[in-house]
């Protein structure tokens, strides 16, 4: 019976050693994680991200093939189907999600009787965040107001 006893206190306590060293992982892991922020150059550059649609509120309005747009170390461009170019530069903080672009323009081509375009240029003229990782990207003006791109 007391053989019975020690066993059972040694599995007992290998078990407590085992969960506190799970428990330490996993608090050391969740604090890296939220002081490390987001991987801004991983999910913006070397990629091109296809329009998907815009959400207005309540109302989300899908995007005709061809809206794109590529994000470089400080510039952007956006192309149209009708081959208009839009550009401008950007920043992004990964700790706080804010987005915002300056200098938005058109480039080449106009957008001219292009909705889309033109929501497309209105909404990074007032994009205040972000928030997506490699295969979605949503750009946001207010809580319910955004574009999503998606990875192409």
């Amino acid at each position: 019976m007391k053989a019975t006893k020690t066993a059972t206190m040694r599995t007992m306590n290998k078990s407590i050693q085992i969960l506190g060293l799970l428990l330490a992982m996993c608090t050391a892991s969740s604090l890296t994680s939220c002081n490390e922020g987001d991987d801004i150059d991983d999910i913006f550059l070397n990629r091109t991200w296809k329009l998907a649609f815009f959400r207005e509120g309540n109302i989300t309005t899908g995007a005709k093939e061809g809206y794109e747009i590529r994000f470089y170390e400080n510039s952007f461009t956006a192309t149209t189907p009708g081959g208009a170019t839009i550009s401008g530069n950007w920043h992004a903080d990964n700790k706080e999600r804010t987005f915002n672009c300056t200098q938005v323009r058109v480039i080449s081509g106009s957008i001219a009787g292009d909705t889309t375009a033109t929501k497309m240029r209105t909404f990074l003229e007032k994009a205040t965040a972000y928030k997506g990782d490699t295969n979605y990207l949503q750009i946001i003006q207010q809580s319910n107001i955004l574009m999503q791109f998606y990875n192409r």
